[in-house]
């Protein structure tokens, strides 16, 4: 989005022409994001395409489209490792990954813990691409693990990521303005009240049916809101608490001449007036040029030279 909006802002637009391109930007991103969503819940990628069919059909199954693509890369280019050094702990397996005739390839280790069910790699591409690393998979394969770690499954790939992040306390307390979490809280209950109407439309004795219902689910709800339980009231507590720790910054002085007041600008300005003095009468009111004790001997003298002349 910044990028799109960057090479309108080289161009000098007026405002509501960069308004205007903003809110195709937006437009375009609500598309895309659509057609990748709809990717993910109406269409399956074709599966069975390596050699851990299980492990590969578990990752289709929760991750979206794109991110099973990369994670199905790893799993390739996994069939290229081997295990040359696995040591048995009592808590944990480290097994020593190595490239197929690649004496000049790096080593890496990969640790499995047994408690936590939780494996790591000293190569860090989890960290860094968020993604399992294919030395994961080559020591899995050499485990028999025919289910998938959680430490290496991250919800921000998920295809419910955004339902589950918005549906934690935890991150409802990220957000600083309630009403984004009412919102999304509408936008998740419209679509069933809209397939409940749908129904009820049906038939009078279906519409007679959805009125009893609703008639006593609306009582219920509004029991329940007014008996509002105490976890409700934390989080709401905690959202309110965020605005009373924020304060004003200090003003900070900025470098020049402060600005001045009107009536010290005038004070300044007749302070600073002062009467003009000819230099040559030493009277006030007028200046040199304009002198006529200047003129007037000027002209005296101009007589004199002519009569010199003469």
């Amino acid at each position: 989005m910044n990028a799109f909006l960057k090479r309108f802002l080289d161009e000098k637009l007026p405002l509501w022409r960069a308004l205007q391109h903003c809110d195709h930007g937006l437009a375009a991103l609500r598309y895309s994001e659509l057609g990748k969503h709809a990717a993910d819940k109406l269409s399956t990628p074709v599966l069975k395409r390596t050699s851990m069919s299980e492990i590969e059909e578990q990752f289709a199954s929760i991750y979206t489209r794109n991110m099973f693509l990369e994670v199905r890369n790893q799993i390739t280019r996994s069939e290229k490792y081997n295990v040359v050094r696995h040591h048995k702990l009592k808590a944990s397996d480290i097994c020593t990954i190595e490239k197929y005739l690649s004496k000049d390839h790096p080593k890496r280790k990969v640790t499995f813990k047994h408690i936590e069910k939780e494996m790591s790699c000293d190569c860090y591409w989890l960290e860094t691409k968020g993604i399992p690393c294919r030395h994961v998979f080559a020591a899995m394969k050499h485990l028999h693990l025919s289910d998938i770690p959680r430490n290496i499954i991250k919800n921000r790939w998920l295809k419910e990521c955004k339902d589950i992040y918005l549906s934690s306390p935890d991150a409802q307390r990220r957000f600083v303005n309630p009403d984004m979490i009412s919102s999304k809280r509408y936008g998740g209950i419209n679509s069933q009240a809209n397939l409940f109407l749908y129904y009820c439309k049906k038939s009078p004795k279906v519409q007679q049916r959805g009125m009893e219902l609703m008639s006593t689910f609306l009582v219920e709800m509004q029991k329940m809101v007014e008996d509002v339980g105490e976890e409700e009231k934390t989080i709401n507590g905690a959202v309110h608490e965020v605005h009373d720790g924020i304060k004003e910054p200090h003003p900070v002085a900025t470098k020049g001449r402060p600005p001045q007041s009107k009536s010290s600008q005038q004070n300044s300005s007749q302070k600073s007036a002062k009467a003009r003095i000819c230099r040559v009468c030493k009277k006030s009111g007028h200046d040199y040029r304009n002198c006529k004790v200047r003129k007037r001997k000027c002209e005296e003298s101009m007589e004199e030279d002519d009569d010199d002349f003469e």
